[in-house]
């Protein structure tokens, strides 16, 4: 808790305000001097904030500067704004809601021309340390569960990933480069920051055709088409049940499915709007199985109406399927844990498995770049990869010495 500012009276009468704060945890009290006491009360603030000497840095460097001078806080409140016009209301949303769990609390009070590099390591190296607020959850509730049942095991603690990182880094690079455009400050200082990479990554859940076909068996048969469009198309699970009547040709000599829409998060809701990219926009080809369980609940599904609903007509909210229909199926089904999304990693490596191209792929997940696809599955191809080595083997033969068989 900051220390309240002292008046100090100077020779000709002039009024300023001192406060009391240390550099560093156990050195002396020092003093900055200031205007007002409002200036003074907000120093206090940042130093709790960020401690004595980041907050001493941040004055220093700004030494000169009119008063008022933007904070990085103000000047995220902006760019929001200016984002508001290309971005959907809940996409500005989750921009805000990461800010706000990762760098805004410790670098938001600081002036854009403060910020610099050692503060945004300083970041990323406290964030390490942050345990999420799901786990934060999840901890007290299984110690709440500990005071009726001893034998209740309380998970360990669980930070943040480099992943959670590397997005909220490149959320504050993007603010701070829009900050160097407007000629607000001369450079980006979090461009280029090294990240942590030693958590293991979680390894993608794939599932095999005879856990698939128990799976299927433990679904709920209202809920059962639903689930074999999401493997038999890997279709998003905002495309998925954003389907409507129309989007379906189930009649043509290659029966097909139009991807034209997705749910996407609102300031007062989800609302349908385009896919996630422009090549989300796409025809998929459906199997003869898969046609044969669409067709009686596309043809009983009135035109511009969603083809999957929940039980009440609604649409379909990802979290009530998961904690009501899948888990349980899951449970029933023998299999460990797996998410709704795994579907659409299985359906790209049974296409893999069966020899089909990644740009065939890319094109089928609605992928904006064919990097994309080889990034998340290719190592999913083991016959591409004999392939190379074998082409390889092939063009030094004449130099490698021949081994008898």
């Amino acid at each position: 808790m900051a220390a309240k500012p002292q008046a100090k009276v100077l020779k000709d009468g002039t009024v300023r305000w001192r406060q009391p704060y240390r550099r560093f945890p156990g050195a002396k009290v020092t003093y900055e001097m200031f205007d007002t006491p409002e200036d003074a009360v907000r120093f206090g603030e940042l130093v709790d904030k960020i401690g004595g000497q980041a907050a001493y840095e941040a004055r220093t460097a700004i030494t000169g500067a009119p008063r008022g001078t933007l904070t990085l806080a103000a000047w995220f409140d902006r760019h929001l704004e200016s984002l508001a016009a290309s971005r959907t209301p809940g996409t500005i949303e989750d921009y805000r809601r990461m800010a706000e769990r990762t760098w805004l609390p410790a670098l938001g009070p600081l002036p854009l021309a403060a910020v610099t590099r050692d503060a945004v390591v300083r970041w990323v190296a406290d964030q390490r340390k942050v345990e999420t607020a799901q786990s934060r959850s999840r901890r007290a509730a299984a110690m709440k569960r500990q005071r009726s049942d001893a034998a209740a095991v309380v998970p360990p603690v669980a930070t943040y990933s480099p992943k959670s990182i590397a997005n909220a880094q490149r959320l504050l690079s993007s603010v701070l480069s829009a900050g160097v455009d407007a000629d607000l400050i001369e450079r980006n200082v979090a461009r280029g920051v090294k990240l942590p990479s030693d958590h293991e990554r979680r390894e993608m859940a794939l599932i095999t055709h005879n856990d698939f076909a128990l799976l299927l068996g433990a679904t709920p048969d209202y809920y059962r088409p639903l689930v074999a469009l999401l493997a038999g198309t890997g279709l998003r699970w905002g495309e998925a049940t954003a389907l409507q009547p129309e989007d379906f040709d189930l009649d043509g000599r290659s029966p097909t499915v139009r991807v034209s829409r997705a749910w996407k998060k609102g300031a007062s809701g989800p609302y349908l709007g385009s896919p996630k990219s422009r090549k989300g926009i796409r025809t998929v080809t459906l199997g003869s199985a898969l046609v044969a369980m669409l067709r009686p609940l596309v043809a009983a599904t009135t035109r511009g109406d969603l083809v999957f609903t929940s039980r009440a007509g609604e649409r379909v909210q990802s979290q009530h399927f998961a904690y009501r229909v899948w888990r349980p199926a899951l449970n029933r089904a023998g299999l460990d844990h797996l998410r709704v999304h795994d579907l659409r990693h299985t359906h790209a490596s049974w296409l893999i498995a069966a020899g089909v191209p990644l740009p065939v792929i890319q094109r089928r997940l609605g992928h904006e770049s064919i990097a994309t696809t080889v990034d998340v599955y290719g190592h999913l191809a083991p016959d591409a990869h004999a392939g190379a080595a074998d082409a390889a083997d092939l063009a030094m033969a004449g130099a490698l010495p021949q081994i008898e068989p």
